[in-house]
């Protein structure tokens, strides 16, 4: 076999591009090529070079190397761009952009041989995106070697048939030269008939085949704009620099400024017939996305124009089309949808959800079918308490020849007739009679479908002990089958190519993610790595689930994870950590480590239990839905006997954060409580902007995690109800918050609002903003540092130890620098052993 890969261009030959763009030091790839022995170093080019993509100069290619794995000779091939090796490595295709621009282009060798590569196409320009079909008879390629006057040139697109032969040597076995390949064929250029006049081949857009060779999809677009003289630009000075936020702007501008990029390139999907040798041109402004199905012939398109303007406070809906990719004719599928529409994968049918059920469309006939309305069962998230549609459960795939889509309720998978004909509990209800979520495994990562005369590899986690494992079934056979099951999470295991072997991780909080082996009976699993070793020498912790009742009486769960030398005799301090539903992490390995929140590995072993609650919400009422299910939740450890009711703090960042801060407000049950990026007024932040993605943050209020309902001028009493800093004169809990100044999710000012109240009213609270930190800690040494105040705060209250410095005395602006030198330093003293 063969194996090869680019070289990073060597240092020095970075700086000789920066000084000089124009030398010319670099061979042809026609002649440059060497064979070096085994353990040998390739040469590496001078002046071979990969700027960054958003580098104006031109970008250089570095030195390919093939190495032959049976003997470990190489042969390297100087200012290669890029390359592809054939499946079975009989081509070597490559690009090459050098200083020497005659001898750029796209070439070809026969990695068996000692010929020299051959040129497909060669010349100046550029030569990109080298793209086989399935079959690998076929490589596509774009180049703008034809147009280099034009300020921007124009690319091409083209096409060379390896075909099922290959790259052979002469009769004469002379090594020098190898017989010619294929003539490569221009397919695609503007001058093409069907191709619009004001559109380019886009250099952006990805190049694909259909699954068949039959249909190659590119894009077309706009000529971008070209590139200006530095002498012709205004001097920065001289530049008025304002941004217009219009009411009538499709999208505001912190997302047009977050997209621009994107925009810049964007481009529209166009296909070319392979056996026809037609230009299609598919997508356009009026159907921006286009999804082709396996075999190419249809596609689904997608608009959201009429939805944009609203999407800042009910964001996902979309009209979709099914398109002809033969002709282009579109047809509407579905209005004003949330969930997306798919194709089966032989183009029959496409499927969707509308919140409730999963209906069909049959591509021959426009025929819509509802599968799921008359089965007794629910196919969206039952659990999901936010207000708007709950999503489905998702499907496993389709059988061959689209006969059958295999479609998840919460337990079960279930064998549908995309027509409507026929339906049948695939996993026999055993799902729900055991509270066991079955899940399809997919072995082959090439599967397109089901085969249903094989055995299906099912992933199975039990809902109320967080069990899992594997089970076996068949379509058309009998009960679902046990393999493995157990306290542990088993992660989907890896096939062997051509072996019947699984790969699979299985972790506990108290046990490393291994590697394991095993056959597909999954008898005698054998474990190849020994990663619990290293954290089997340390004091660790075990997981269990503790049940509860909310305040309206739903039952529920909460995580708590004890040190491995728990004593029920003693009383320990309890940290609660909160977000949404967390049980599901039971089996969790945590690795301890620094970070934004608490590490419940690091306070578990040194003397703490940690509790994580599931909290569920009432629509208009997340503060209170919160409170309803903590305080309860954290009273049914503390009825076992071995908690410090004085000594129970709490934690959580962001939505977490928020319930926290909302609860310190309305209870006095936390002798300590530290909440990270809290949002304090849903009035302003209501109305604020997701910085990181550009979104208006009034989606969140109206349809998602914060859960009011509805907008401010609809439940202006929720608003308020709901937001921490007006009832800020009734927290009587100390408190540590995080808020960083370059926050991209949770406006700090919010951070800002929150502590000036409690200033203002004299109560304790620390607030530390790390300058230009996002919304969780990035940089290690932040994380090491926040992470060592945080136990310190909580150690403080907890356990009795002293108050830091920066507790009793703060840390006074211009001296920060020095306090952070002595504090980390102190720390790294602290930690030694």
């Amino acid at each position: 076999g063969f194996i090869a890969y680019l070289l990073e261009p060597k240092s020095e030959a970075k700086k000789l591009v920066d000084k000089d763009a124009t030398a010319t030091n670099a061979e042809g790839a026609s002649s440059n090529s060497t064979v070096s022995p085994r353990g040998s170093s390739p040469t590496v080019r001078e002046g071979a070079s990969q700027p960054p993509r958003a580098s104006k100069k031109k970008e250089y290619g570095s030195d390919l190397v093939l190495r032959k794995m049976s003997d470990g000779t190489e042969r390297s091939f100087a200012d290669v761009l890029d390359y592809t090796l054939s499946r079975d490595a009989k081509t070597l295709a490559f690009t090459v952009s050098s200083k020497k621009e005659e001898t750029n282009g796209v070439y070809a060798m026969a990695p068996q041989m000692d010929a020299a590569p051959v040129s497909l196409l060669a010349g100046k320009g550029k030569y990109q995106k080298l793209t086989w079909d399935e079959d690998q008879t076929e490589l596509a390629f774009i180049s703008e070697r034809d147009d280099q006057e034009s300020k921007p040139p124009k690319f091409k697109v083209y096409l060379w048939e390896r075909g099922t032969a290959v790259l052979k040597e002469s009769a004469n076995r002379n090594h020098s030269t190898i017989t010619a390949p294929n003539a490569v064929s221009e397919i695609v250029s503007t001058s093409s008939p069907g191709f619009r006049k004001d559109f380019v081949v886009s250099d952006k857009a990805t190049l694909g085949f259909s699954l068949d060779g039959s249909h190659l999809f590119l894009g077309a677009a706009p000529p971008p704009e070209p590139e200006k003289d530095a002498d012709q630009e205004i001097p920065a000075d001289e530049k008025v620099l304002v941004d217009l936020w219009h009411w009538k702007d499709d999208y505001v501008q912190p997302i047009q400024k977050i997209r621009a990029e994107q925009e810049r390139n964007k481009s529209y999907r166009a296909v070319y017939l392979v056996k026809d040798k037609k230009f299609m041109q598919l997508a356009d402004e009026k159907m921006e996305s286009l999804s082709p199905s396996n075999n190419g012939r249809y596609a689904i398109g997608s608009d959201n124009r009429a939805y944009r303007v609203m999407s800042d406070y009910d964001p996902g809906l979309t009209d979709y089309y099914l398109v002809n990719a033969d002709d282009g004719g579109r047809k509407l599928v579905g209005q004003k949808q949330r969930f997306g529409v798919s194709l089966s994968p032989g183009a029959k049918y496409a499927i969707y959800f509308d919140g409730k059920d999963w209906n069909s469309y049959s591509i021959a006939s426009g025929a819509i079918v509802n599968l799921t309305k008359n089965l007794a069962v629910h196919f969206f998230n039952e659990d999901n308490d936010t207000p708007e549609l709950p999503p489905p459960y998702g499907i496993a795939g389709w059988t061959k020849d689209d006969r059958d889509v295999l479609i998840y309720d919460r337990y079960d998978v279930w064998q549908i007739s995309p027509d409507g004909s026929s339906a049948k509990n695939f996993t026999d209800a055993v799902g729900r009679r055991d509270k066991i979520a079955f899940r399809y495994v997919r072995l082959d990562p090439k599967e397109r479908s089901i085969d249903p005369a094989k055995p299906l590899l099912l992933h199975a986690e039990n809902e109320e002990t967080r069990d899992s494992g594997f089970y076996r079934d068949r379509i058309n056979g009998g009960l679902p089958e046990k393999l493995v099951m157990g306290a542990k999470d088993f992660n989907n295991p890896t096939k062997a190519k051509d072996a019947d072997m699984l790969m699979f991780t299985a972790s506990r909080f108290d046990e490393f993610p291994d590697i394991w082996v095993t056959g597909l009976e999954f008898k005698n699993p054998k474990k190849v790595t020994g990663g619990d070793e290293q954290r089997a020498q340390f004091n660790w912790g075990t997981g269990e689930l503790v049940g509860f009742k909310n305040a309206d009486g739903v039952a529920l769960k909460g995580l708590l994870l004890k040190p491995d030398n728990f004593d029920p005799k003693k009383k320990y301090p309890m940290i609660v950590y909160i977000y949404e539903r967390l049980t599901q992490g039971l089996h969790a390995f945590r690795n301890p480590g620094p970070g934004t929140s608490i590490n419940p590995t690091y306070y578990v072993s040194n003397g703490y239990l940690i509790f994580m609650p599931d909290i569920v919400y009432t629509t208009g009422y997340p503060g209170q839905s919160a409170m309803k299910c903590v305080l309860p939740g954290i009273q049914a450890v503390v009825d076992k006997g071995f908690v410090d009711e004085n000594a129970i703090g709490i934690q959580g960042h962001s939505w977490g954060g928020y319930q926290i801060a909302y609860m310190v407000t309305q209870t006095n049950r936390f002798k300590a409580a530290a909440p990270g990026a809290a949002v304090s007024n849903m009035t302003s932040a209501y109305s604020g902007i997701r910085w990181g993605s550009g979104l208006p943050r009034q989606f969140q209020y109206e349809h998602s995690q914060s859960r009011i309902g509805g907008s401010l001028w609809e439940y202006p009493m929720r608003y308020f109800e709901n937001s921490p800093v007006f009832h800020a004169d009734k927290v009587q809990t100390p408190l540590l918050m995080i808020n960083n100044d370059e926050d991209d999710a949770v406006p700090w000012y919010q951070g800002i609002e929150f502590f000036l109240a409690l200033r203002r009213l004299n109560k304790e609270a620390y607030m530390f903003s790390y300058n230009g930190e996002k919304h969780g800690l990035r940089k290690r040494i932040n994380q090491k540092d926040y992470t060592h105040r945080l136990q310190e705060f909580f150690d403080h209250f907890l356990k009795g130890a002293p108050a830091p410095e920066w507790m009793e005395k703060g840390i006074p602006y211009l001296q920060r620098e020095k306090e952070k030198e002595k504090y980390r330093v102190a720390g790294e003293y602290e930690q030694r052993p």
